[in-house]
């Protein structure tokens, strides 16, 4: 199935693929992970490869869904070059994709579902809190502060030795001036910013963060309940995903046995990018596909 290419009713404009199968039962949002990939999962700027979104919207519409992906801020910019998105233009960029999808004459009257993948998961999640969506998946997130989550990567290095232990100990010196910014109420410009972090690089400043996005999150800007304004939630997380915390599964298990509209599923073999861990080979796995595809169409009869 071949999407569509269209441009987004943002400042700026940002590129999009709308791809809609025959007879769709309902459609859905796919928001990606922290970084500023483009639409398919591509972050040019740091030469990282991938066709993780494409694929799953290229699986979700051989089972009758309709998708919108879009590019993310920035994913355009070279390395290293002054980032100035925020988590408001962010969840404001997702207002403009849904209002595509709302406005289409094939998808406006369909049950509209926001789909987020780690970051993007949070960011969907906060979303459905004030717009008007049939439910929300959340893929491989994480539980709590991603700026704490970040400190919490850098602290397992210290337990190590040599490059990596070096390496941990400047991540968490990163983190404690950036924390003792916020703290004061601090503003640093996009420039000011890449001047202070690029002693980091690496440890862990990877040249595409922005300030403002560091903060938000540091403020637990996204931290949501869409089940509290009555939007069902799948949350699915990942036996073999490395990346979150070790118990980021039975957090998120907890959650979810409070909360009548939250459906739980662990898949054991997922890594943190929906892969099965097992596979040498990366794919996105048969599971994850499933899992959600089901789910997507359930509550599309509801």
């Amino acid at each position: 199935m071949q999407g569509t290419d269209l441009k987004l009713p943002t400042s700026p404009p940002l590129g999009a693929t709308f791809a809609v199968p025959d007879a769709p039962g309902a459609a859905a949002l796919i928001v990606q992970g922290s970084g500023v990939h483009d639409r398919d999962g591509n972050m040019p700027a740091v030469g990282f490869r991938s066709t993780l979104y494409k694929r799953v919207a290229r699986e979700l519409g051989e089972r009758g869904i309709a998708t919108l992906r879009f590019d993310k801020r920035g994913h355009d910019k070279p390395a290293d070059a002054p980032q100035d998105y925020s988590i408001p233009q962010r969840l404001n960029d997702l207002r403009a994709a849904l209002a595509v999808l709302r406005d289409d004459e094939r998808t406006g009257s369909l049950p509209l579902f926001l789909i987020g993948h780690s970051e993007g998961a949070m960011m969907v999640a906060k979303l459905a809190e004030t717009e008007s969506v049939r439910g929300v998946v959340s893929l491989a997130a994480p539980f709590g502060n991603t700026f704490e989550l970040g400190k919490e990567r850098a602290r397992r290095l210290l337990s190590l030795s040599g490059a990596q232990q070096a390496k941990g100990e400047l991540a968490i010196e990163y983190y404690d001036r950036l924390e003792a910014f916020f703290k004061e109420g601090a503003r640093l410009l996009p420039e000011e910013f890449v001047e202070f972090a690029r002693p980091y690089k690496g440890a862990p400043y990877q040249g595409w963060e922005s300030y403002e996005w560091l903060a938000g999150h540091w403020a637990n800007a996204l931290k949501a309940d869409p089940t509290s304004k009555g939007v069902p939630m799948l949350v699915v997380q990942g036996g073999r995903d490395a990346r979150l915390w070790p118990d980021n599964p039975q957090r998120w298990e907890a959650w979810c046995a409070t909360r009548e509209l939250a459906d739980y599923v662990l898949i054991d073999h997922m890594g943190h990018d929906l892969n099965d861990a097992r596979q040498k080979a990366f794919r996105v796995d048969d599971a994850v596909l499933q899992t959600v595809g089901d789910w997507l169409l359930e509550h599309a009869k509801s």
